[in-house]
Protein backbone atom coordinates (compact mmCIF):
# COMPACT_ATOMS: atom_id res chain seq x y z
CA UNK A 1 0.00 0.00 0.00
CA UNK A 2 1.43 3.39 -0.43
CA UNK A 3 1.98 5.95 2.24
CA UNK A 4 0.12 9.38 2.21
CA UNK A 5 1.76 12.46 3.35
CA UNK A 6 1.26 15.85 3.93
CA UNK A 7 1.67 18.35 1.18
CA UNK A 8 2.78 21.22 3.87
CA UNK A 9 5.69 19.21 6.29
CA UNK A 10 5.68 15.96 4.46
CA UNK A 11 5.00 13.97 7.39
CA UNK A 12 3.28 10.40 7.02
CA UNK A 13 -0.28 9.69 7.91
CA UNK A 14 0.38 6.13 9.42
CA UNK A 15 -0.95 4.71 12.67
CA UNK A 16 0.54 6.46 15.56
CA UNK A 17 2.32 4.40 17.77
CA UNK A 18 0.97 3.68 21.37
CA UNK A 19 3.60 5.08 23.05
CA UNK A 20 3.19 8.56 22.40
CA UNK A 21 -0.16 8.31 24.59
CA UNK A 22 0.96 6.42 27.80
CA UNK A 23 1.47 8.83 30.54
CA UNK A 24 4.64 10.33 31.46
CA UNK A 25 6.34 8.90 34.62
CA UNK A 26 6.50 10.94 37.68
CA UNK A 27 6.56 11.83 41.25
CA UNK A 28 3.28 12.08 42.84
CA UNK A 29 4.26 14.91 45.02
CA UNK A 30 5.58 16.24 41.79
CA UNK A 31 1.98 16.07 40.49
CA UNK A 32 0.51 17.99 43.31
CA UNK A 33 3.05 20.73 43.11
CA UNK A 34 1.25 24.29 41.89
CA UNK A 35 3.57 25.14 38.95
CA UNK A 36 2.42 29.07 39.20
CA UNK A 37 1.08 30.25 43.26
CA UNK A 38 -2.43 31.51 43.41
CA UNK A 39 -3.57 34.85 42.65
CA UNK A 40 -6.66 37.15 43.62
CA UNK A 41 -8.16 39.18 41.30
CA UNK A 42 -6.73 42.35 42.42
CA UNK A 43 -3.31 40.81 42.99
CA UNK A 44 -3.55 40.03 39.33
CA UNK A 45 -4.94 42.87 37.87
CA UNK A 46 -1.99 44.80 39.31
CA UNK A 47 0.59 42.48 38.21
CA UNK A 48 -0.73 43.23 34.67
CA UNK A 49 -0.69 46.83 35.73
CA UNK A 50 2.71 46.70 36.16
CA UNK A 51 4.10 45.16 33.05
CA UNK A 52 2.56 48.13 31.44
CA UNK A 53 5.58 50.23 31.02
CA UNK A 54 3.56 53.50 29.70
CA UNK A 55 1.00 53.13 32.92
CA UNK A 56 3.96 52.98 34.83
CA UNK A 57 5.86 56.34 33.15
CA UNK A 58 2.63 58.23 33.66
CA UNK A 59 2.13 57.01 37.74
CA UNK A 60 6.19 58.43 38.27
CA UNK A 61 5.36 61.43 36.85
CA UNK A 62 1.76 61.65 38.54
CA UNK A 63 3.94 60.81 41.63
CA UNK A 64 6.81 62.99 41.23
CA UNK A 65 3.79 66.20 40.78
CA UNK A 66 2.08 65.58 43.82
CA UNK A 67 5.31 64.77 45.77
CA UNK A 68 6.43 68.26 44.40
CA UNK A 69 3.41 69.77 45.59
CA UNK A 70 3.28 68.10 48.91
CA UNK A 71 7.47 69.58 49.62
CA UNK A 72 7.76 72.05 47.27
CA UNK A 73 5.49 75.09 49.49
CA UNK A 74 8.07 74.24 52.47
CA UNK A 75 11.13 75.14 51.01
CA UNK A 76 9.73 78.54 49.78
CA UNK A 77 11.98 81.23 50.99
CA UNK A 78 10.54 84.09 54.19
CA UNK A 79 9.49 86.92 52.91
CA UNK A 80 8.28 90.11 54.69
CA UNK A 81 4.94 90.72 56.83
CA UNK A 82 4.10 87.16 56.48
CA UNK A 83 2.96 86.75 53.08
CA UNK A 84 3.11 83.30 51.52
CA UNK A 85 5.82 83.66 48.82
CA UNK A 86 3.43 82.31 46.51
CA UNK A 87 1.36 85.43 46.97
CA UNK A 88 4.59 88.02 47.69
CA UNK A 89 4.32 91.10 44.80
CA UNK A 90 7.78 92.47 43.14
CA UNK A 91 7.28 95.76 41.02
CA UNK A 92 10.93 95.07 39.71
CA UNK A 93 10.00 91.52 38.62
CA UNK A 94 6.67 92.43 36.27
CA UNK A 95 6.66 89.66 33.43
CA UNK A 96 9.54 88.54 33.54
CA UNK A 97 10.79 85.50 31.02
CA UNK A 98 12.40 82.60 32.97
CA UNK A 99 16.24 82.89 34.49
CA UNK A 100 18.39 81.45 37.23
CA UNK A 101 18.41 85.20 38.41
CA UNK A 102 19.55 88.48 37.38
CA UNK A 103 21.71 90.71 38.79
CA UNK A 104 20.08 93.65 40.60
CA UNK A 105 20.65 96.79 42.14
CA UNK A 106 19.70 97.04 46.15
CA UNK A 107 17.60 100.13 46.42
CA UNK A 108 15.89 102.07 49.07
CA UNK A 109 12.61 100.92 49.94
CA UNK A 110 11.38 104.34 50.55
CA UNK A 111 13.01 106.59 47.89
CA UNK A 112 11.59 109.99 47.54
CA UNK A 113 10.16 111.13 43.81
CA UNK A 114 12.41 113.66 42.46
CA UNK A 115 11.06 117.03 42.88
CA UNK A 116 10.12 118.99 39.16
CA UNK A 117 13.30 121.41 38.56
CA UNK A 118 12.13 124.41 38.25
CA UNK A 119 14.23 127.30 36.39
CA UNK A 120 13.59 130.58 38.90
CA UNK A 121 15.22 132.46 36.40
CA UNK A 122 13.10 131.66 33.43
CA UNK A 123 11.70 135.02 32.27
CA UNK A 124 8.04 134.60 31.13
CA UNK A 125 7.98 138.37 29.54
CA UNK A 126 9.79 136.58 26.73
CA UNK A 127 7.35 136.79 23.43
CA UNK A 128 5.58 133.40 22.48
CA UNK A 129 7.71 131.70 19.10
CA UNK A 130 6.23 131.48 16.12
CA UNK A 131 5.46 127.29 15.20
CA UNK A 132 8.04 127.88 12.71
CA UNK A 133 10.98 129.22 14.73
CA UNK A 134 10.07 125.82 17.64
CA UNK A 135 13.28 123.62 17.75
CA UNK A 136 14.59 120.51 20.31
CA UNK A 137 15.43 121.23 23.44
CA UNK A 138 19.06 120.71 24.87
CA UNK A 139 20.90 119.13 26.80
CA UNK A 140 18.00 115.91 27.26
CA UNK A 141 19.51 113.97 29.74
CA UNK A 142 18.90 110.98 32.24
CA UNK A 143 19.43 112.13 35.75
CA UNK A 144 20.29 109.27 38.36
CA UNK A 145 19.46 105.83 37.21
CA UNK A 146 17.11 104.55 34.80
CA UNK A 147 15.47 101.83 36.55
CA UNK A 148 11.87 100.35 37.04
CA UNK A 149 11.54 102.77 40.07
CA UNK A 150 11.44 105.71 37.67
CA UNK A 151 13.44 107.41 34.69
CA UNK A 152 14.20 111.15 35.58
CA UNK A 153 14.81 113.10 32.59
CA UNK A 154 15.88 116.42 32.41
CA UNK A 155 17.08 119.16 29.63
CA UNK A 156 17.15 122.85 29.44
CA UNK A 157 14.59 125.55 29.28
CA UNK A 158 13.65 126.79 25.88
CA UNK A 159 12.38 130.84 26.18
CA UNK A 160 9.38 131.59 24.28
CA UNK A 161 7.69 128.19 24.55
CA UNK A 162 4.31 127.55 26.36
CA UNK A 163 5.43 124.01 27.78
CA UNK A 164 6.98 120.57 26.69
CA UNK A 165 5.40 117.60 25.83
CA UNK A 166 7.21 114.35 26.98
CA UNK A 167 6.57 110.66 24.73
CA UNK A 168 7.37 107.40 25.65
CA UNK A 169 8.20 104.26 23.11
CA UNK A 170 8.88 100.63 23.65
CA UNK A 171 12.20 100.23 21.72
CA UNK A 172 11.08 97.20 19.06
CA UNK A 173 13.53 94.21 19.20
CA UNK A 174 14.49 95.27 15.42
CA UNK A 175 15.14 98.64 16.41
CA UNK A 176 15.21 101.84 14.51
CA UNK A 177 16.78 104.88 13.84
CA UNK A 178 16.77 107.71 16.28
CA UNK A 179 17.13 110.56 13.85
CA UNK A 180 14.02 109.13 12.04
CA UNK A 181 12.16 109.49 15.57
CA UNK A 182 13.77 113.00 16.42
CA UNK A 183 12.52 114.27 12.88
CA UNK A 184 9.00 112.81 13.79
CA UNK A 185 9.08 109.92 11.12
CA UNK A 186 8.79 107.77 13.64
CA UNK A 187 5.53 107.31 15.32
CA UNK A 188 6.99 108.54 19.01
CA UNK A 189 4.95 106.92 21.25
CA UNK A 190 2.83 107.45 23.98
CA UNK A 191 2.42 110.81 25.62
CA UNK A 192 3.18 110.65 28.97
CA UNK A 193 3.73 114.30 30.20
CA UNK A 194 2.07 117.20 29.36
CA UNK A 195 3.77 119.85 31.07
CA UNK A 196 2.59 123.24 30.74
CA UNK A 197 5.06 125.48 32.79
CA UNK A 198 7.75 126.44 30.54
CA UNK A 199 10.03 127.21 33.46
CA UNK A 200 9.69 123.24 34.40
CA UNK A 201 12.56 121.39 32.77
CA UNK A 202 12.24 117.51 33.88
CA UNK A 203 10.30 115.04 34.10
CA UNK A 204 9.74 111.79 35.90
CA UNK A 205 8.35 108.78 34.57
CA UNK A 206 7.37 106.09 36.79
CA UNK A 207 4.38 104.00 35.55
CA UNK A 208 4.20 101.26 34.31
CA UNK A 209 8.13 100.01 33.62
CA UNK A 210 9.05 96.51 32.46
CA UNK A 211 12.94 96.27 33.61
CA UNK A 212 13.31 93.51 30.59
CA UNK A 213 12.00 96.48 28.04
CA UNK A 214 14.07 99.79 26.59
CA UNK A 215 12.46 103.05 26.41
CA UNK A 216 12.97 105.63 23.86
CA UNK A 217 12.27 109.07 25.46
CA UNK A 218 11.32 112.47 23.03
CA UNK A 219 10.77 116.12 24.46
CA UNK A 220 8.57 118.41 22.35
CA UNK A 221 8.28 121.90 23.19
CA UNK A 222 5.04 123.48 21.85
CA UNK A 223 3.27 126.95 22.04
CA UNK A 224 -0.53 128.16 22.24
CA UNK A 225 -1.89 130.86 20.44
CA UNK A 226 -3.65 133.24 22.68
CA UNK A 227 -6.60 133.20 20.55
CA UNK A 228 -7.29 130.22 19.39
CA UNK A 229 -5.86 128.04 22.15
CA UNK A 230 -4.08 125.25 19.57
CA UNK A 231 -1.23 124.10 20.25
CA UNK A 232 2.01 123.90 17.57
CA UNK A 233 4.28 121.29 18.59
CA UNK A 234 8.12 121.52 17.08
CA UNK A 235 9.00 119.70 14.18
CA UNK A 236 11.94 118.62 16.23
CA UNK A 237 11.82 116.55 19.37
CA UNK A 238 14.85 116.04 21.65
CA UNK A 239 15.31 112.55 22.37
CA UNK A 240 17.22 109.46 23.90
CA UNK A 241 17.22 105.62 24.21
CA UNK A 242 18.16 103.92 27.85
CA UNK A 243 17.76 100.69 28.80
CA UNK A 244 16.19 99.86 32.36
CA UNK A 245 18.53 98.70 35.74
CA UNK A 246 17.00 95.87 37.47
CA UNK A 247 16.57 96.88 41.23
CA UNK A 248 15.50 95.49 44.45
CA UNK A 249 14.27 96.74 47.37
CA UNK A 250 16.49 96.92 50.40
CA UNK A 251 14.46 94.77 52.70
CA UNK A 252 13.78 92.24 50.09
CA UNK A 253 17.97 92.15 49.51
CA UNK A 254 18.53 91.69 52.72
CA UNK A 255 16.47 88.19 52.66
CA UNK A 256 18.70 86.59 50.13
CA UNK A 257 22.11 88.61 51.81
CA UNK A 258 21.26 90.31 54.94
CA UNK A 259 25.00 92.33 54.79
CA UNK A 260 23.81 94.24 51.66
CA UNK A 261 23.59 97.94 51.21
CA UNK A 262 22.25 100.29 49.50
CA UNK A 263 23.86 100.44 45.79
CA UNK A 264 25.52 96.65 46.28
CA UNK A 265 24.91 94.91 43.55
CA UNK A 266 23.24 91.33 44.19
CA UNK A 267 21.71 88.20 41.96
CA UNK A 268 18.44 88.14 42.28
CA UNK A 269 16.22 85.08 43.33
CA UNK A 270 15.73 82.13 40.62
CA UNK A 271 12.97 82.21 38.41
CA UNK A 272 11.93 78.98 36.59
CA UNK A 273 9.08 80.16 34.96
CA UNK A 274 9.12 83.95 35.27
CA UNK A 275 6.91 85.93 36.97
CA UNK A 276 3.35 86.97 36.00
CA UNK A 277 1.83 90.45 36.19
CA UNK A 278 2.29 91.78 39.60
CA UNK A 279 5.55 90.16 39.97
CA UNK A 280 4.44 87.12 41.00
CA UNK A 281 6.84 83.94 40.79
CA UNK A 282 4.81 81.38 38.60
CA UNK A 283 6.54 78.38 39.27
CA UNK A 284 5.77 79.13 43.25
CA UNK A 285 2.39 79.68 42.81
CA UNK A 286 2.17 76.28 39.94
CA UNK A 287 3.67 73.82 43.01
CA UNK A 288 1.09 75.82 45.83
CA UNK A 289 -1.88 75.09 42.99
CA UNK A 290 -0.61 71.56 43.03
CA UNK A 291 -2.42 71.13 46.14
CA UNK A 292 -5.31 72.66 45.55
CA UNK A 293 -6.16 70.61 42.32
CA UNK A 294 -4.65 66.91 43.93
CA UNK A 295 -6.98 67.68 46.28
CA UNK A 296 -9.88 68.29 44.40
CA UNK A 297 -8.61 65.15 42.28
CA UNK A 298 -8.78 62.86 45.01
CA UNK A 299 -12.06 64.63 47.12
CA UNK A 300 -14.27 65.24 44.51
CA UNK A 301 -14.22 62.00 42.32
CA UNK A 302 -14.24 59.99 45.85
CA UNK A 303 -17.40 61.75 46.71
CA UNK A 304 -19.31 61.10 43.53
CA UNK A 305 -18.41 57.46 43.74
CA UNK A 306 -19.41 56.80 47.57
CA UNK A 307 -22.69 59.28 46.54
CA UNK A 308 -23.22 57.26 43.37
CA UNK A 309 -22.09 53.92 44.65
CA UNK A 310 -24.67 54.50 47.50
CA UNK A 311 -27.52 55.55 45.17
CA UNK A 312 -27.47 52.74 42.36
CA UNK A 313 -26.88 49.70 44.92
CA UNK A 314 -29.94 50.85 46.62
CA UNK A 315 -32.36 52.04 44.11
CA UNK A 316 -31.31 48.28 42.06
CA UNK A 317 -31.45 45.89 45.05
CA UNK A 318 -34.81 47.10 46.28
CA UNK A 319 -36.36 47.55 43.11
CA UNK A 320 -39.98 48.47 42.40
CA UNK A 321 -41.37 51.74 42.64
CA UNK A 322 -38.20 52.93 44.33
CA UNK A 323 -36.19 51.91 41.96
CA UNK A 324 -38.38 53.60 39.09
CA UNK A 325 -38.39 56.85 41.91
CA UNK A 326 -34.21 57.00 42.25
CA UNK A 327 -33.97 56.61 38.58
CA UNK A 328 -35.98 59.44 37.36
CA UNK A 329 -34.31 61.55 40.48
CA UNK A 330 -31.14 60.42 38.54
CA UNK A 331 -32.28 61.55 35.32
CA UNK A 332 -33.34 65.06 36.81
CA UNK A 333 -30.00 65.62 38.26
CA UNK A 334 -27.80 64.30 35.10
CA UNK A 335 -29.71 67.10 32.66
CA UNK A 336 -29.12 69.90 34.87
CA UNK A 337 -26.79 72.44 33.93
CA UNK A 338 -23.46 72.28 35.30
CA UNK A 339 -22.68 75.93 35.02
CA UNK A 340 -25.85 77.10 36.05
CA UNK A 341 -25.02 75.61 39.53
CA UNK A 342 -21.76 76.69 39.58
CA UNK A 343 -23.08 80.38 39.28
CA UNK A 344 -25.84 79.50 42.07
CA UNK A 345 -23.45 77.96 44.09
CA UNK A 346 -21.31 80.74 44.43
CA UNK A 347 -23.82 83.60 44.80
CA UNK A 348 -25.28 81.23 47.72
CA UNK A 349 -21.99 80.42 49.31
CA UNK A 350 -19.17 82.66 47.91
CA UNK A 351 -16.36 81.53 45.64
CA UNK A 352 -13.84 79.50 47.95
CA UNK A 353 -12.50 75.80 47.97
CA UNK A 354 -16.10 74.15 49.81
CA UNK A 355 -18.22 75.50 46.82
CA UNK A 356 -15.37 74.62 44.22
CA UNK A 357 -15.88 70.80 45.70
CA UNK A 358 -19.91 71.26 46.54
CA UNK A 359 -20.40 72.48 42.44
CA UNK A 360 -17.84 70.05 41.18
CA UNK A 361 -19.40 66.97 43.21
CA UNK A 362 -23.07 67.49 43.64
CA UNK A 363 -24.27 66.47 40.28
CA UNK A 364 -21.75 64.48 39.01
CA UNK A 365 -22.67 61.19 40.99
CA UNK A 366 -25.47 60.84 38.44
CA UNK A 367 -23.85 59.02 35.78
CA UNK A 368 -21.95 56.60 37.84
CA UNK A 369 -25.22 55.31 40.15
CA UNK A 370 -27.03 54.62 36.43
CA UNK A 371 -23.84 52.88 35.74
CA UNK A 372 -24.03 51.02 39.44
CA UNK A 373 -27.80 50.18 39.25
CA UNK A 374 -26.88 48.29 35.76
CA UNK A 375 -24.31 45.97 37.59
CA UNK A 376 -26.61 45.19 40.89
CA UNK A 377 -29.24 44.33 38.83
CA UNK A 378 -27.38 41.64 37.31
CA UNK A 379 -25.40 40.87 40.74
CA UNK A 380 -28.66 40.77 42.65
CA UNK A 381 -29.77 37.66 40.53
CA UNK A 382 -26.65 35.61 41.49
CA UNK A 383 -26.69 32.86 44.00
CA UNK A 384 -24.12 34.00 47.19
CA UNK A 385 -26.68 37.30 47.04
CA UNK A 386 -30.33 35.51 47.20
CA UNK A 387 -28.71 33.61 50.13
CA UNK A 388 -27.78 36.43 51.75
CA UNK A 389 -31.36 37.98 50.94
CA UNK A 390 -33.13 34.59 52.09
CA UNK A 391 -31.31 34.76 55.62
CA UNK A 392 -32.85 38.35 55.98
CA UNK A 393 -29.52 40.40 55.36
CA UNK A 394 -30.80 44.66 55.46
CA UNK A 395 -30.20 46.07 52.22
CA UNK A 396 -26.95 47.80 53.91
CA UNK A 397 -25.41 45.02 54.59
CA UNK A 398 -26.38 43.32 50.84
CA UNK A 399 -24.22 46.56 49.77
CA UNK A 400 -21.24 46.25 52.06
CA UNK A 401 -20.30 42.51 52.20
CA UNK A 402 -21.50 41.46 48.72
CA UNK A 403 -22.38 44.22 46.14
CA UNK A 404 -19.65 46.78 47.08
CA UNK A 405 -16.77 44.45 47.36
CA UNK A 406 -17.58 42.80 43.62
CA UNK A 407 -17.97 46.18 41.93
CA UNK A 408 -14.53 47.23 43.50
CA UNK A 409 -12.73 46.79 39.74
CA UNK A 410 -15.72 49.26 38.48
CA UNK A 411 -15.32 51.65 41.18
CA UNK A 412 -11.57 51.82 40.61
CA UNK A 413 -12.06 52.67 37.33
CA UNK A 414 -14.77 55.41 37.21
CA UNK A 415 -12.84 56.95 40.21
CA UNK A 416 -9.43 56.84 37.86
CA UNK A 417 -11.36 58.28 34.59
CA UNK A 418 -12.79 61.08 36.72
CA UNK A 419 -9.62 62.64 38.21
CA UNK A 420 -8.61 64.26 35.06
CA UNK A 421 -12.11 65.39 34.63
CA UNK A 422 -11.73 67.35 37.36
CA UNK A 423 -8.25 69.31 36.98
CA UNK A 424 -9.84 70.38 33.73
CA UNK A 425 -12.80 71.37 35.03
CA UNK A 426 -11.45 73.24 37.51
CA UNK A 427 -9.45 75.20 34.74
CA UNK A 428 -12.06 75.11 32.62
CA UNK A 429 -14.23 77.27 36.04
CA UNK A 430 -10.84 79.63 36.56
CA UNK A 431 -11.29 80.61 32.67
CA UNK A 432 -14.28 81.83 33.20
CA UNK A 433 -13.74 83.32 36.36
CA UNK A 434 -15.72 81.10 38.51
CA UNK A 435 -12.90 79.26 40.07
CA UNK A 436 -11.09 80.09 43.37
CA UNK A 437 -10.76 83.64 44.13
CA UNK A 438 -7.75 85.31 44.08
CA UNK A 439 -4.90 85.43 45.47
CA UNK A 440 -5.08 81.59 46.06
CA UNK A 441 -2.88 79.82 43.88
CA UNK A 442 -4.55 76.74 41.52
CA UNK A 443 -3.49 75.58 37.97
CA UNK A 444 -6.23 77.27 36.17
CA UNK A 445 -5.87 80.52 38.06
CA UNK A 446 -2.45 80.53 37.00
CA UNK A 447 -2.76 79.76 33.33
CA UNK A 448 -5.92 81.86 33.17
CA UNK A 449 -3.57 85.27 34.43
CA UNK A 450 -0.49 83.90 31.86
CA UNK A 451 -3.35 83.81 29.17
CA UNK A 452 -4.71 87.15 29.32
CA UNK A 453 -0.61 88.43 28.94
CA UNK A 454 0.07 85.66 26.00
CA UNK A 455 1.24 88.26 23.62
CA UNK A 456 3.56 90.07 26.04
CA UNK A 457 5.35 86.87 28.02
CA UNK A 458 3.97 83.94 25.83
CA UNK A 459 6.77 81.78 27.46
CA UNK A 460 4.22 82.44 31.04
CA UNK A 461 1.46 80.98 29.13
CA UNK A 462 3.15 77.76 27.70
CA UNK A 463 5.23 76.31 31.01
CA UNK A 464 2.45 76.08 33.16
CA UNK A 465 -0.07 75.04 30.29
CA UNK A 466 2.17 72.30 29.58
CA UNK A 467 2.21 71.33 33.20
CA UNK A 468 -1.43 71.07 33.32
CA UNK A 469 -1.41 69.41 29.94
CA UNK A 470 1.34 66.34 30.65
CA UNK A 471 -0.24 66.10 33.78
CA UNK A 472 -4.08 65.69 32.57
CA UNK A 473 -2.40 62.85 29.73
CA UNK A 474 -0.81 61.18 32.40
CA UNK A 475 -4.14 60.55 34.23
CA UNK A 476 -5.99 59.70 31.09
CA UNK A 477 -3.43 56.86 30.35
CA UNK A 478 -3.37 55.99 33.63
CA UNK A 479 -7.26 55.64 33.52
CA UNK A 480 -7.17 53.30 30.78
CA UNK A 481 -4.81 51.23 31.86
CA UNK A 482 -6.10 50.80 35.19
CA UNK A 483 -9.15 50.05 33.02
CA UNK A 484 -7.30 47.33 30.81
CA UNK A 485 -5.82 45.76 34.02
CA UNK A 486 -9.05 45.44 35.88
CA UNK A 487 -11.33 44.50 33.11
CA UNK A 488 -11.09 40.77 33.15
CA UNK A 489 -12.43 40.36 29.51
CA UNK A 490 -9.08 41.63 28.80
CA UNK A 491 -7.19 39.42 30.37
CA UNK A 492 -4.07 38.24 28.76
CA UNK A 493 -4.65 41.61 26.37
CA UNK A 494 -2.17 43.40 28.46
Amino acid sequence: MTQRFLNVDSVPLGPMPEELFLPLPQEAAAAEKISRPALSYFEDAFLRLRRNKLAMMSLAVIGLVTAIGIVGPWCFPSVENGVPFENHQNANDIDQGPSWGQSLLAVDDYAPIPDDQIDAAYDASVPLKQPAELAAVANLKIVGIASVNGVFLSWDVVPGVSGYMVYRLLVPESGFDLQELAAGKVERGIGIGDISNPAQHSYNDGLGLDPSAAYAYSVVPFVVAPESGERSYSGQAAVLQTALINTIKLSDARLIDKDVTIGATLRGRAHLFGTDGLGRDVLARMIQGTRVDMLLALLVPTLCITIGLLFGAFSGLVGGKVDTLCMRIVEVVDNFPDLLIFIILQVAIGKGLLSLVIALSAFSWAGFARLVRGEVLRMRELEFVQASRLLGAPVGRLIARHIGPNLMGLIIIAWSARIPGVIASEAFLSLLGLGLEQPTPSWGNVVFDAARRLQVNPVQFFLPASVLGITLLCFYLLGDSMRDAFDPKLRGRT
